[in-house]
């Protein structure tokens, strides 16, 4: 079979959001399938000015083809139309027109479709709101499988959204929350839908002898900075020996949570650290560990540590290292750093506001969540004091990812959607 994924942006170093969840799906579908990825030449959501080159080009086993984005995006005018549209009812061309405003608008992925959508089985596209799925459903709704990728927002009562959903048959969630705000805000029920999320590899438990080390892990005990050396794991234990060459590598000698994502204004980062310096002031025994790009200040503290960016098996042998994983983030519908954090056993503190890691908190009975910085400090506290309670919830987080967001349970859900569409 041959799939069109249809996404505003894509990259490999783009991380989060609705693109995220396009490039995982397409690299794992394309194993299977021909894949051809439609997308602009943007990198950047806040300008989306044209970074890429225009054109073809494969990257691990997906064709992206890029279209010029024809107007860059310009915050004042977004801003003001949507302060226009907050209250009062809109036109259906003042809906179009806020959409053009969001963008990316790109004719030329718009003309595409609309010449060569009968040379795909199935359209996926990503992102209700943005230009490249209101545009290109308006091209070819027939073949269409939408994953909206949800948040609450007053956007979500224009009625622009039912008109387009109305022809599509098939629709597909990342979580089981936009299928309430599908319900309760949109007034949509969609023939065929499916919860079909994200998939984690979850890395068999292991120890790690200390014939296994780097050899450069062994520099921390020359000269005169040496450190204590860690302990070993014992021949039979899982979790004493966990995430150890993480540890070694990064010279961490005591407890410590972390932090797996760009550390970046506007999603958490800020009041995660503001919340952490509060639970410092108390425990200073526990260290922070961010692990990500570093696009702000951060905090000049003994217990704040920069990890950097990992390749992903470093990634996952981090999260596997740390007592505990933050998630910060108010609106990440993905929630890759929750489900790679469950699979290696590693319980999660996230924030209230996110409600996609919230939901994978309570259905798996592996995490905690906060809403104010008294519920953070209260939270971590108890995790940090009750190793019982960490292995529990991390047990339960490693069964919960391998029953539910292995890949092969994934990409039987999205089978189960793309059967629908060619039906129709």
């Amino acid at each position: 079979m041959r799939f069109a994924f249809v996404t505003p942006r894509y990259g490999a170093e783009i991380g989060e959001g609705p693109e995220l969840a396009c490039r995982l799906l397409a690299e794992q579908v394309s194993q299977r399938h021909d894949v051809d990825v439609l997308t602009t030449c943007a990198r950047d959501a806040h300008t989306w000015q044209n970074e890429y080159q225009e054109g073809s080009d494969r990257m691990r086993g997906v064709i992206v083809r890029r279209f010029a984005v024809s107007q860059p995006h310009d915050p004042g005018a977004f801003q003001q139309i949507s302060d226009r549209l907050r209250d009062a009812p809109a036109a259906r061309a003042d809906e179009l027109e806020w959409v053009r405003r969001l963008g990316p608008w790109s004719p030329g992925l718009v003309d595409h479709l609309e010449r060569n959508s009968r040379s795909y089985d199935a359209l996926v596209f990503f992102s209700l709101v943005h230009a490249t799925t209101v545009h290109g459903l308006m091209a070819a709704p027939e073949r269409a499988v939408v994953f909206p990728c949800l948040r609450l927002d007053r956007a979500l009562r224009f009625a622009l959204w039912r008109e387009l959903l109305d022809p599509v048959r098939t629709v597909g969630y990342l979580s089981a929350t936009e299928r309430v705000l599908m319900r309760q805000y949109l007034r949509v029920s969609p023939p065929a839908e499916e919860v079909v999320g994200i998939g984690v590899e979850s890395p068999p438990p292991q120890t790690y002898p200390r014939h296994q080390q780097d050899p450069a892990d062994e520099l921390a005990a020359e000269g005169e900075d040496a450190q204590p050396s860690v302990e070993e794991p014992s021949a039979g234990g899982y979790l004493a020996g966990r995430g150890v060459l993480f540890r070694r590598r990064h010279r961490l000698y005591g407890s410590f949570v972390l932090y797996g994502g760009r550390v970046e204004p506007d999603n958490g980062c800020e009041e995660m650290l503001d919340y952490f310096d509060t639970y410092a002031a108390a425990d200073g025994d526990t260290a922070l560990v961010l692990m990500g790009v570093k696009l702000i200040k951060v905090p000049d503290e003994r217990y704040i540590y920069m990890a950097g960016v990992l390749p992903d098996r470093e990634r996952m042998i981090a999260y596997e290292a740390a007592d505990v994983t933050l998630v910060p983030a108010p609106d990440d519908l993905v929630a890759q750093s929750v489900l790679e954090s469950l699979a290696v056993g590693t319980p999660v503190l996230a924030s209230a506001r996110n409600q996609a890691a919230v939901e994978h908190c309570r259905r798996a009975n592996a995490g905690l969540y906060y809403a104010t910085r008294e519920e953070f400090v209260e939270a971590l506290r108890l995790l940090m004091t009750n190793r019982r309670l960490r292995e529990k919830l991390g047990a339960n987080g490693r069964q919960y990812v391998r029953q539910h967001h292995r890949w092969d349970a994934v990409l039987g859900r999205f089978d189960r959607l793309i059967m629908r569409v060619r039906k129709t």
